[in-house]
């Protein structure tokens, strides 16, 4: 039984409303709840083009509803007066598929030439090219199957479109073909699964012992950053020791923890292993420095690790984007609370003097005005414990 394009438009037609509706519910939605406060202009600015693509939905909806009463008009008409009604709709269908197909290709075409811009520039760490390379292949063999399949679905759909005399040809199946196109996807799987199986594995392999260790731990909504002093080791850390002062838990008992820095902003000397212990006070963060091609989740409870090679400057990276203003950036890329996206910290990647020279510049953390500040903080987490188990006990 052949269903009329009428018939097919105004199903269409109520779908599409529906999707209107659910869009724009929802968009107003997650407008509401995620916007942060703005200002007056910004805030009627986004509102005009909201509304502009609302109106544009509902313009096109209007559209398929007027074509859909015309043709019901048009085969009425006909019906009256007698006249068979021909069934071109396959033909017209098959034309239709040509037209998506064109503009899904012109399409696909815009996005990679436009937003495919927009991405990160190359990798400033040494795994970095790897992962890129390994991303760029991958892209490009999905990239022409994607588009091959597409030209020959539409193009078929076209082709073969349904004719009256036109019978189905009887093809139950091919050995051969079958084989065919089981065997080389799957070598051609094989080889890149295996390929990023081999890369991850050198990724994650234990750092050089002449790595430098970061000890980096978030928080809501920031991240604490601790370097190793002249000794080049960091102290140990105790969560029971976690109070306002000591917000990480070191423990300055440790010989190794008095000559240890905070710092606001990352340093690291180019073309030298950096080995960075990540670890999180309250919920799962995710640390996250996109142009190293780094992300590693920090987890309450389970410190993990990532290293890498830096292997350009900040200034050098400044040159290559042609921006004066570019900075590395260390993020957390985890929703964890309203305010997720004030956990920033600049990175910086200079040569080993300029590295010397910041370093030299940077105090301990320990001092004995902190050390007193400390035993104030743990006095006072004593005294809340203490009167927290009488106020059990009387209970």
């Amino acid at each position: 039984m052949n269903i009329s394009i009428a018939q097919q438009l105004k199903s269409s037609t109520k779908a599409i409303l529906l999707f209107v509706l659910l869009t724009i519910s929802s968009t107003i939605s997650f407008a509401q709840a995620t916007m942060p406060a703005a200002t007056d202009v910004a805030s009627q600015e986004l509102g005009i083009t909201f509304w502009f693509y609302v109106l544009l939905l509902i313009a096109a909806v209007f559209a398929f509803a007027v074509i859909n009463k015309t043709l019901k008009v048009l085969e009425l008409t006909q019906e009256l007066n007698g006249k068979k009604i021909k069934n071109t709709y396959n033909k017209v269908n098959g034309v239709f598929f040509i037209f998506f197909l064109v503009l899904f290709l012109g399409y696909v075409y815009y996005e990679f030439t436009t937003h495919g811009r927009m991405g990160l520039p190359e990798s400033a760490s040494e795994h970095g090219v790897i992962t890129d390379n390994l991303f760029n292949i991958t892209a490009l063999i999905t990239g022409i199957v994607f588009i091959i399949t597409h030209i020959l679905l539409f193009y078929f759909s076209f082709k073969y479109k349904g004719k009256e005399k036109r019978t189905a040809f009887f093809y139950p199946h091919n050995d051969k073909l079958e084989l065919y196109w089981t065997i080389i996807p799957a070598i051609v799987l094989a080889v890149m699964v295996l390929s990023g199986w081999k890369a991850w594995t050198n990724i994650t392999a234990p750092a050089p012992k002449e790595a430098l260790t970061i000890d980096v731990t978030g928080k809501q909504f920031a991240w604490i950053v601790r370097y190793p002093g002249n000794d080049n080791t960091l102290g140990s850390r105790a969560f029971k020791l976690v109070n306002d002062v000591n917000e990480t838990g070191v423990d300055f008992n440790d010989k190794n923890a008095k000559d240890d820095l905070f710092v606001n902003e990352i340093y690291l000397p180019v073309n030298r292993p950096v080995k960075f212990n990540f670890n999180a006070r309250d919920v799962i963060h995710s640390a996250y420095m996109p142009h190293f091609r780094a992300q590693m989740n920090c987890v309450p409870g389970m410190p993990t690790t990532f290293w890498f090679r830096p292997t350009i400057t900040t200034e050098q990276m400044r040159l290559k984007t042609n921006d004066p203003k570019f900075d590395y950036v260390l993020l957390c890329a985890k929703v964890c609370g309203s305010a997720h996206y004030n956990m920033q910290v600049k990175i910086v990647v200079v040569n080993d003097t300029e590295y010397a020279t910041w370093l030299a510049t940077k105090k301990p953390f320990y001092t004995e005005e902190m050390a007193k500040q400390i035993q104030e903080a743990e006095a006072s987490v004593a005294k809340a414990k203490e009167e927290k188990l009488a106020l059990n006990t009387h209970e």
